[in-house]
Formats: C-alpha cells, sequence, structure tokens
C-alpha cells in the first residue's frame, strides 16, 4: 500500500488512513480550514484525488504491472461544506483498459464523508493512466475476476 507521508503535501494536510482498504483515508479538519471555517476546497480534491491514486495502484499492482501512475482527467463536485473531519471511499468504475499508446486506463470515483455525520461534501470522478513499463503492455485487457 502507499506510504501517504511519502508524498509531501499529503503529510502537511495530516492526511491518513482510515482503515486498511486502498483508498480509504482521513483529512482533519483543523489543517485544512479555509477563511470560512470549514474545509478547504483544494483540501478535499487533494483528498479525493489520492484516494484514487491509491485504489489504481493497488490494482495496478494486482496485475503486476508497473510505471507511471497519473491522473489524466477528473471532475469534483462539491454538495456541503466539510465541518468536521473527512473521509474519502474510492471505488472503480471503469477497470483498467488497454488505451492506442499501448498504455493502460481506469475511472475511480471517490465520495468524501463528514467523518461525524457521514453527510457527503463531495464526489469526484477521476481516469487515471498507467504509462507500463513491463512486458504487459501489449498485453490483452486483464482478467476481471482479480477486480478489487
Amino acid at each position: 500500500m502507499l506510504d501517504i507521508n511519502s508524498i509531501l503535501p499529503a503529510e502537511a494536510m495530516g492526511i491518513g488512513r482510515q482503515s486498511d482498504k486502498p483508498g480509504h483515508l482521513l483529512l482533519p479538519l483543523a489543517p485544512n480550514i479555509n477563511d470560512k471555517g470549514t474545509a478547504f476546497a483544494g483540501s478535499i480534491f487533494s483528498l479525493a484525488v489520492l484516494s484514487g491514486y491509491e485504489i489504481a495502484l493497488e490494482r495496478s499492482n494486482q496485475l503486476n504491472l508497473s510505471g507511471n501512475l497519473f491522473l489524466l482527467s477528473s471532475h469534483i463536485t462539491y454538495h456541503q461544506p466539510g465541518l468536521s473531519d473527512l473521509i474519502a471511499q474510492g471505488r472503480i468504475i471503469d477497470d483498467l483498459k488497454p488505451t492506442k499508446k499501448a498504455n493502460w486506463k481506469m475511472r475511480i470515483e471517490v465520495e468524501v464523508v463528514e467523518a461525524q455525520s457521514q453527510s457527503l461534501c463531495a464526489t469526484f470522478d477521476g481516469l487515471y493512466v498507467l504509462q507500463v513499463e513491463n512486458e504487459f503492455n501489449n498485453q490483452p485487457e486483464p482478467d476481471k475476476s482479480e477486480v478489487v
């Protein structure tokens, strides 16, 4: 699993694990407050991106694919202000699929909820791409029975 503290901005924001499940992360409110006394939107976005990244990384590792993983595009909707610590949980929407450039892509959805009330604060949809560095880069689509 990803070492959250190896990503310096995540460490500065205080992002940590909510559980051992990939992408199940916690953002403390205290270091991420905006001028309105609520969670800063940029911190919520960063939490969601990191949650999706960890899920994509874990799935890639399950299939023994390695390379450069990055977020290609995303969309976030903010539903309400974050008034307490926040929890992110994600899931794979579209599993790894080969791209035209012999890479792999997957789409992940993340929900960010308040830890206290469990109210939905934000939903995030991200398209992650893996630029592979091993012999699997031109292989057929992975076996779906191993989905996270």
